[in-house]
């Protein structure tokens, strides 16, 4: 029985080997020198960490000595933030968050009307940009209409109070009924014979408490006059009795 004898190939085998472990340990080392070249910059900030420390120290101590209530404002701002972040303080944001989270569909919606509009406008031969331009000139007139002297001084005349719109409602309503017939000719006798009637006299009752309410407040307000410049002159003096 003859001996087993090696392959002849294991030399080979060997130098394989050694060829993937070179190669091996060169890629470690390029990995090595990017990691490297990845941690230079972390580094750098490390080292240089201590002297922005001591520089944010410095400006800190330098703005506390000038104004020297630093410990007071950083309490307030806690204090401010403890407050502010409250369920109770959050409640009235997060309803604000999601009344505009449930705003974005009407937004939309009413953007498309107003795009429709226009192109509708557009096709019917309108002029979209005068259209937008009159529009802007008729807020802005509004606005300073409703910011100007004579309407805040109508809004505190009390023309508007319910009472004396109701007042006037029935003085407009007496006028139009009176008109829907000729006015007969009436001279002072026949006068004196209407004032004798119920309604007449009421009416000419309410004339004469409004003469008497008049005529106190002319009495006691001092009234401003306005010239042709709207400028407000001196007040009304009362007659010497």
């Amino acid at each position: 029985m003859e001996p087993t004898t090696a392959p002849a190939a294991g030399s080979n085998t060997s130098g394989e080997t050694g060829s993937d472990l070179e190669a091996t340990l060169r890629r470690i080392d390029m990995r090595l020198s990017r990691l490297e070249q990845t941690l230079e910059p972390i580094a750098e900030a490390t080292s240089a960490a201590p002297a922005l420390t001591s520089t944010a120290v410095d400006v800190l101590d330098d703005w506390a000595n000038q104004h020297g209530d630093l410990d007071t404002r950083l309490r307030t701002i806690s204090e401010l933030l403890e407050r502010m972040t409250r369920p109770e303080a959050l409640a009235p944001l997060m309803m604000m968050v999601e009344l505009s989270e449930q705003a974005k569909p009407t937004i939309a919606t009413l953007t498309d009307i107003v795009d429709e509009t226009m192109a509708r406008a557009a096709a019917e031969g309108m002029e979209v940009e005068r259209l937008v331009e009159s529009s802007k000139n008729a807020v802005l007139k509004l606005a300073q209409l409703a910011t100007s002297r004579e309407v805040q001084a109508l809004l505190d005349s009390g023309m508007l109070d319910p009472a004396a719109l109701s007042t006037l409602g029935m003085t407009a309503r007496a006028v139009a009924d009176a008109s829907e017939e000729p006015a007969p000719r009436v001279g002072m006798f026949g006068a004196l014979r209407a004032a004798g009637k119920p309604p007449v006299q009421r009416a000419l009752g309410f004339l004469l408490r409004v003469a008497e309410n008049l005529g106190e407040n002319l009495g006691t307000a001092p009234k401003l006059l306005l010239n042709g410049d709207n400028q407000q002159s001196q007040p009304v003096r009362e007659p010497h009795e």
